[in-house]
C-alpha cells in the first residue's frame, strides 16, 4: 500500500524529493529516495510559530515557510529509509529517537542511520538540522572514486571508519549507526560544515557538467570532517547492543546533560549499578576511569563558559568544581591546546 503524507507534500516539485510508503503502519513509515542524494534544512522556530524548509537535489531547489504548531506532528512518525541518512544539529537541540531509546543530540551532533534503522526526530527549541540522504548508487560510487596518495606516491582507494560502515550496511541489514560527539566548541565545526552545504546547494541549483563529480567531492569534503579526530569521537553503534553498550551511551547522555557535574554516586543511583561497575564499563569503552571521562565533560562546559560569558576563570572554576586552578589549566590545555585565557581571547577574536 501506497500512501502520501503531509511530511512528503512539504517537498513537491516535478518529482517529489521521496516517496512515503506504509504512512499509517505502526511499526514504521518507509522512505524511498527518488534522486542520488538530497539536502533538506528545517528550521523550528518556536518563537514565531514558523518551520521553514529547503531542500535541494541535482536540478531541484524548494523552500517554503509553515506554520510549526500545524505540522510539528509529522515529526513524531517513527520511520526508517531505502537510503543512508546522515542528521547534523547546527544549532538547538532536538530529541532523537532510535528504535526504543530516546536520545538527546546538541549542537554540533550528528550521526549516521542505516537502512534499517527506525526513529525519528523531534526538535522542542530553536532549532536547525540538516539531512543529507544519500542513495546506495552515489555511495558506492563515492568509495570507488576516492583516491589519495599513499606515503610510496602510489593512487590508493580511501579507506575509513564511515567507508566500512557503508560497505558493511550495503551487504547486510543490520541495525547500526554512527553516533559523532564533537571533542569541541560546536561553532568550531558548524561553520564549515554550512558552508560545504551551502555548494552543495548551489551546485544543485546549477547542475550542468561535472556537477556529479563535485557534489560527490562536497560530500567526501563532509565526511572527512565527521572523520577528523581532532573534532569529532565516533562510535558505531549496534540497535542490538550489549548491556554494556547501551549502559555507556546512557551514561554519555548523563554526562552531557550535566556538563559533568555528576557524581559516579548519582550515576550509580539513576542507573541502578553499582559505581564501580559503572567505572569499569566507562574504562573499557574509553580507556580512561569515570572521574577522567566526567572531566572531559565539565571542560567542554569550562569553553563555553569562556566563549559566551565573561565570568573569571576563577568563577569558573568553583563553578565546576575543579580543586585548583593549576589543576584546571592543565587539564584544559590537555584538551584544547591552549590555556583558558588563550582560548577565551581566541574566541574572541574570531567573534570579531
Amino acid at each position: 500500500m501506497h500512501n502520501t503524507t503531509n511530511y512528503q507534500n512539504m517537498y513537491p516539485g516535478p518529482q517529489n524529493a521521496f516517496d512515503i510508503y506504509h504512512s499509517d503502519s505502526s511499526i514504521s513509515a518507509l522512505y524511498e529516495l527518488k534522486s542520488p542524494y538530497l539536502l533538506i534544512k528545517e528550521v523550528f522556530d518556536y518563537d514565531r510559530d514558523i518551520f521553514q524548509t529547503y531542500a535541494a537535489a541535482p536540478l531541484y531547489f524548494y523552500q517554503n515557510n509553515y506554520v510549526l504548531s500545524e505540522t510539528i506532528v509529522n515529526f513524531s512518525r517513527r520511520h526508517q529509509h531505502s537510503f543512508f541518512e546522515i542528521m547534523f544539529v547546527m544549532k538547538g537541540s532536538t530529541e532523537q529517537r532510535i528504535e526504543n531509546q530516546k536520545y538527546l543530540y546538541h549542537e554540533g551532533q550528528c550521526c549516521l542511520l542505516n537502512h534499517a534503522v527506525r526513529h525519528r526526530e523531534l526538535p522542542f527549541q530553536n532549532t536547525t538540522l540538516y539531512f543529507l540522504m544519500l542513495s546506495d548508487d552515489f555511495v558506492s560510487k563515492l568509495m570507488a572514486n576516492d583516491f589519495f596518495f599513499n606515503a610510496d606516491g602510489v593512487l590508493s582507494q580511501r579507506q575509513n571508519t564511515i567507508y566500512d560502515f557503508f560497505q558493511k550496511s550495503l551487504n547486510s541489514r543490520d541495525k547500526q549507526y554512527l553516533d559523532f560527539y564533537p571533542k569541541v566548541p560546536a561553532d568550531r565545526i558548524t561553520p564549515v560544515l554550512e558552508d560545504f552545504f551551502e555548494k552543495l546547494t548551489e551546485e544543485n541549483q546549477h547542475f550542468s557538467w561535472g556537477s556529479y563529480a563535485a557534489a560527490q567531492g562536497i560530500t567526501a569534503k563532509i565526511l572527512g570532517v565527521m572523520l577528523d579526530y581532532s573534532l569529532y569521537k565516533s562510535r558505531k553503534i549496534s540497535v542490538n547492543n550489549s548491556k554494556e553498550e547501551y549502559l555507556f551511551i546512557q551514561i554519555q547522555r548523563l554526562l552531557e546533560s550535566h556538563s559533568g557535574k555528576i557524581s559516579r554516586q548519582e550515576i550509580s543511583d539513576i542507573l541502578h549499578y553499582s559505581d564501580s561497575y559503572l567505572n569499569k564499563i566507562v574504562n573499557r569503552s574509553v580507556g580512561m576511569s569515570l572521574l577522567e571521562y566526567r572531566k572531559f565533560f565539565m571542560i567542554k562546559e569550562a569553553a563555553r563558559l569562556l566563549s559566551c560569558t565573561d565570568k573569571t576563570v576563577s568563577e569558573i572554576i568553583d563553578d565546576l568544581g575543579f580543586s585548583g586552578r593549576t589543576y584546571f589549566n592543565s587539564f584544559f590545555k590537555k584538551q584544547y591546546g591552549v590555556t583558558p585565557a588563550q582560548y577565551r581571547k581566541n574566541s574572541r577574536i574570531q567573534s570579531e
